[in-house]
């Protein structure tokens, strides 16, 4: 029951915020519940729709905050507190969500099942560009990942199509609750553009389905998942490296590959410090008769000491062909933000919150590497790049690369003992970079989840762990040919990139300026008003 003079119970307020929050994450924790996001923005939205609620905003922060803290919670196994510490770097796009919409709607009183998908999509995308290391992860859209016709809109719009489709179908229904008993042609009309754009994007995700980008079948890669421990000790690493050598040697035939992909720091050393390793490289690539990538590092400067997270390609008779050097770090974990005004208090908190300080220099440029298949009879040049970890979450290396000629990208990765939650987001965005450039992805996880996945976005096979079968947390090895697609040059996506959201970003702007605009003026009035009376 409501109290008196039309206000609404801050319990009821903070429920709403709340519960938006939990329904959000929960997909990204379970990703069978991924139907919830069609349904997890409707509190938010009638919380910041409602004009009795003053500051509305104040009663959606812990709800926001709760989302993030939920989503961030494996990362907890570093530091309790590093879920909390991540969450407030988050929130605050998530708020620019809430005081863009509830300020346009209460201005305009348009359809939130337009206002929602242009405010969410405007937010997501500022908070992909904006927050430190640009990490891309938990975009509303990539929770869909295994609904293969609802995610081919990708190769027009990237992720943040999906993104919109999912947030204007939470808006619709928004939009029927809020009105109930008052209905408008103009919210009738909105409510009813939804399922078309929803039967649209489901139409032509099954046209694309039926007609799939042609592909023939690539080189052999050799997936290798040791499911080792990274030591920073130069020691324990060389034990390490010998494990994992000959798990190789046990568990990859000769011949049976082009290409052997170990994951991201399988030397957790800098590769050219100790020559036992390129040469032991050397030995292992010419018994197997395949050419080789690996996940090491190099050094960026030695005074300071700052290292490089590196992909190094050798060929067949052990040559070193070449290295990539990783453009996207991870805040703290790679690299210390701030390290040039705050030096001291950035080392300590990456201490406090990992254990350790990640000093760590990006790359110059992307690296694109080659390798010949198709036998003496036709022989045929394929190009891959090398995504290491989380740029497989940056739609931005995946155009650049798709852009520049990749026939696929080969994502090397060690996400840790995270757990199921982590591994599987990680493999949802490779499928959304996928489909939004239509290349193959192959990812190579130190602990999983690796295996191979169709320019179409469908899983083409993953590998399963010696033991039980489990896909993650387990040692194993994956044979198979990459899809590489007979026509590149990339997609509307890769050579347009994220015009969708740039529209988004501009309406959500312009609407917000009016709006506050519009609000200043009658105070600007009613105060020139009294100056003016006897």
């Amino acid at each position: 029951m409501k109290p008196a003079g039309g206000s609404i119970p801050a319990r009821e307020q903070l429920a709403l915020a709340l519960l938006s929050g939990i329904l959000l994450a929960a997909p990204f924790l379970r990703p069978a519940l991924s139907w919830l996001h069609f349904v997890a923005l409707v509190p938010w939205a009638l919380l910041l729709a409602r004009p009795a609620v003053r500051h509305a905003w104040l009663y959606f922060l812990p709800g926001a905050y709760a989302f993030w803290i939920m989503v961030w919670g494996p990362f907890s196994l570093f530091s309790k507190a590093l879920p909390f510490a991540l969450a407030l770097l988050f929130v605050p796009f998530s708020l620019v969500f809430a005081v863009m919409l509830r300020a346009i709607y209460q201005r305009f009183r348009w359809p939130l099942a337009l206002l929602l998908p242009v405010t969410w999509v405007a937010a997501e995308w500022l908070r992909i560009r904006l927050s430190i290391g640009a990490i891309g992860a938990y975009p509303l859209g990539s929770g869909q990942f295994a609904q293969t016709a609802l995610i081919q809109i990708a190769d027009m719009s990237g992720v943040a199509g999906v993104s919109f489709v999912v947030a204007a179908v939470n808006g619709a229904i928004a939009d029927l609750i809020v009105q109930r008993g008052r209905w408008s042609w103009r919210t009738l009309g909105g409510a009813a553009v939804v399922p078309v754009l929803l039967l649209a994007v489901l139409a032509y995700g099954l046209f694309r389905e039926a007609h799939p980008v042609p592909v023939i079948a690539g080189p052999r890669v050799a997936v290798v998942q040791p499911n080792a421990i990274h030591y920073k000790d130069p020691s324990r690493a060389k034990a390490t490296f010998e494990e994992q050598l000959q798990f190789t040697r046990t568990e990859v035939a000769p011949g049976s590959a082009d290409l052997i992909a170990w994951p991201e720091n399988a030397i957790s050393d800098v590769l050219t410090d100790d020559p036992a390793y390129l040469a032991e490289l050397a030995g292992l690539v010419r018994e197997k008769r395949a050419r080789m990538i690996v996940g090491a590092h190099s050094w960026a400067s030695r005074l300071p000491p700052r290292q490089h997270t590196s992909a190094f390609y050798l060929a067949a008779d052990g040559t070193l062909l070449g290295r990539y050097d990783k453009l996207y770090l991870i805040p703290w974990s790679e690299y210390v933000p701030f390290e040039r005004w705050l030096p001291r208090l950035s080392a300590a908190l990456a201490q406090a919150l990992l254990g350790y300080v990640g000093r760590g220099l990006p790359g110059d440029d992307l690296a694109l590497f080659s390798i010949e298949d198709g036998g003496p009879a036709s022989p045929r040049t394929v190009r891959f790049a090398v995504p290491i970890c989380f740029e497989a979450s940056s739609a931005d290396f995946a155009r650049r690369a798709a852009g520049h000629g990749a026939d696929f990208l080969l994502n090397i990765t060690s996400e840790g003992v995270f757990g199921a939650p982590v591994y599987t987001h990680m493999w949802a965005l490779a499928t959304l970079r996928a489909v939004e450039n239509r290349v193959a992805i192959v990812r190579v996880g130190n602990n999983g989840i690796s295996g191979f996945i169709e320019p179409s976005g469908r899983t083409q096979s993953v590998l399963r762990g010696k033991r039980t079968g489990r896909p993650f947390l387990e040692e194993g090895t994956l044979v198979d040919r990459v899809p590489v697609a007979e026509r590149g040059g990339g997609t509307f996506y890769t050579r347009h990139g994220d015009w969708l959201a740039y529209l988004c970003v501009a309406g959500s702007l312009v609407l917000s300026g009016a709006s506050f605009w519009a609000r200043k003026r009658p105070s600007e009035s009613s105060a020139a008003g009294r100056s003016s009376a006897p």
